[in-house]
C-alpha cells in the first residue's frame, strides 16, 4: 500500500482522541508548521474536491503551494503534494526514516504521522502557503495543529458515528470544534445543524453560503458549470467546472470564498483554475461512450447524493458497487434500491473489504437483481456505469483502466 502505510501494517497503536501527541511530535521537531500560513478545510462530505479547487485557485494566482490529501487514491505518495505534483517515493522514504523515531516517541498513529511529514515537507520546501484536508471531525483531528489563518466547514453528515456522535448535532460540534477566534470560518450550508450550531456556539468571522456568498449553477449532461458567483470581494460568471455534478457547484463556491479570503482573487485566473482542477477518482469520466464514470462516495449521503444526480442525467446507467467491512453498507445499499432495480458487487483486494457473499445476499434480500462481476468486465462492457464505493474499490477500478484506456477514445 506503501512505505507509511508498511511501517503501521500490523502494528497496534493507541487510537484515543486527543491533539496531545501530534503537539509534542510537532514541538519536538522545531514546530515547522507554524514557518507558513495554512487553509484548512473539513466537513462531512465534499472537503476533497473543496481542497483540490482550493490549492488550484491559489496556485493560479502564484502561489507556491502544500496540500494534504486523505485518503490517498493509488499511491501513498499522493497524500503529499507541492504546486499539485505528488511527493517524490525516494524522498518519502528519507523522510519515514528520519521520522522514524519520532512516530515511536509519541506514539502517534497512521494519520498523525502522515500530518507530521506534512508539516515538515511543506516547511523545507519552503512553500507560500498550504492547503489541508481534515481527516475526521474537528475537535482532536491533527490537522488542527497547522497554523489556519482560514478555516472551512462544507457540511454535516452523520458519518464516523463512532468517533463524532451518533446525531449530526453531536458532528456539527465536532466539526465546529476546528474554529479559532482569529481566523474566517467559511460554512458551506446554512442548513440545519452546521450554521445554527455555530451561532449557538457564538462563533463569529463567519461566512456562509446563501448568506454572505451567493450562487447558482447548472448541469449540461457532461459539463458542469458556475453561472454566477457573488461575494463581497469578487463577481463571477459562466465558469465551466472540471468535476462533475451538481454538489461541485457547491464545492467550488466554497474554494472561491476560501481563497479570496487568503488573496486579492482575479477573475480570470479563478476561470482558469476551476476549469482545469484535477481530483481523481471524484466523479471522474474514465470513458464517454460507453459511459463509465466513477467516484469514492461512502457514506449513504454521499451516495444518495451521487446516484440521484447521475440518473438524473443517465436514466440507463448500470451501478457496480462494493464496501468495507465496518462501514454503513447496509443502509447505504437501501438507499441505492430505490434507484436501482439491478446492482453488480465487485471485489475489492483489500483485507477489510466486506465478504462479496455476504453483500450479494443482504442486496437480494433488498429485491434486487445481483450480479457478482469482475472489474475487468465491467471496464470492458457496452453498457454505460457508474462505480461507487470505497476509495479501495476506486483505485483498483483506475488501476484496471490504464491497461485498457488506449482501447477507448476518452
Amino acid at each position: 500500500m506503501g512505505i507509511l502505510w508498511d511501517l503501521y501494517k500490523g502494528k497496534d497503536f493507541d487510537v484515543k482522541p486527543t491533539l496531545d501527541r501530534i503537539k509534542k511530535a510537532c514541538e519536538y521537531i522545531g514546530n515547522p508548521q507554524n514557518k507558513y500560513p495554512a487553509i484548512l478545510v473539513g466537513g462531512t462530505n465534499g472537503k476533497g474536491s473543496t481542497c483540490a479547487f482550493t490549492e488550484r485557485i491559489l496556485r493560479e494566482h502564484g502561489f507556491k503551494t502544500g496540500w494534504f490529501v486523505s485518503p490517498h487514491l493509488i499511491s501513498e505518495n499522493e497524500r503529499w503534494k507541492i504546486n499539485g505534483k505528488n511527493m517524490d517515493e525516494e524522498l518519502l522514504k528519507n523522510y519515514v526514516k528520519e521520522l522514524k523515531n519520532v512516530f515511536e516517541k509519541f506514539n502517534l498513529t497512521y494519520f498523525e504521522a502522515a500530518t507530521l511529514i506534512a508539516v515538515r515537507y511543506f516547511a523545507d520546501v519552503d512553500i507560500d502557503v498550504a492547503v489541508f484536508e481534515v481527516g475526521m471531525g474537528g475537535r482532536w483531528d491533527a490537522t488542527k495543529v497547522v497554523n489556519a489563518e482560514v478555516i472551512g466547514i462544507t457540511n454535516v453528515e452523520r458519518d464516523h458515528t463512532k468517533w463524532l456522535g451518533e446525531n449530526i448535532e453531536k458532528i456539527a460540534e465536532e466539526k465546529l470544534q476546528l474554529y479559532r477566534g482569529n481566523s474566517p470560518l467559511v460554512l458551506g450550508s446554512a442548513k440545519y445543524p452546521l450554521y445554527t450550531k455555530a451561532l449557538e456556539m457564538n462563533l463569529r468571522n463567519l461566512k456562509v453560503a446563501g448568506i454572505d456568498y451567493e450562487y447558482f449553477g447548472k448541469i449540461e449532461k457532461a459539463i458542469t458549470k458556475l453561472s454566477e458567483y457573488k461575494s463581497e470581494s469578487i463577481e463571477l460568471d459562466n465558469l465551466e467546472i472540471s468535476l462533475w455534478g451538481k454538489w461541485q457547484i457547491d464545492n467550488v463556491s466554497m474554494a472561491i470564498t476560501l481563497s479570496s479570503l487568503f488573496i486579492e482573487p482575479v477573475g480570470d485566473k479563478i476561470k482558469n483554475a476551476v476549469k482545469n482542477t484535477i481530483w481523481e477518482g471524484r466523479m471522474e469520466i474514465l470513458r464517454r461512450d460507453p459511459l463509465l464514470m466513477i467516484d469514492a462516495s461512502h457514506n449513504p449521503y454521499a451516495v444518495a447524493k451521487v446516484i440521484k444526480g447521475v440518473k438524473k442525467y443517465f436514466p440507463e446507467i448500470k451501478l457496480g458497487f462494493s464496501a468495507l467491512k465496518g462501514k454503513e453498507w447496509e443502509l447505504t445499499l437501501k438507499i441505492i434500491r430505490n434507484y436501482f432495480d439491478e446492482i453488480y458487487i465487485l471485489p475489492i483486494n483489500y483485507y477489510r473489504s466486506e465478504d462479496i457473499s455476504k453483500l450479494e445476499k443482504f442486496a437480494k434480500e433488498l429485491g434486487f437483481k445481483t450480479a457478482t462481476s469482475e472489474i475487468e468486465e465491467i471496464i470492458n462492457s457496452k453498457e454505460h456505469f457508474l462505480v461507487l464505493g470505497s476509495i479501495y474499490l476506486i483505485s483498483e477500478i483506475k488501476q484496471c483502466f490504464s491497461i485498457y484506456e488506449k482501447e477507448y477514445i476518452i
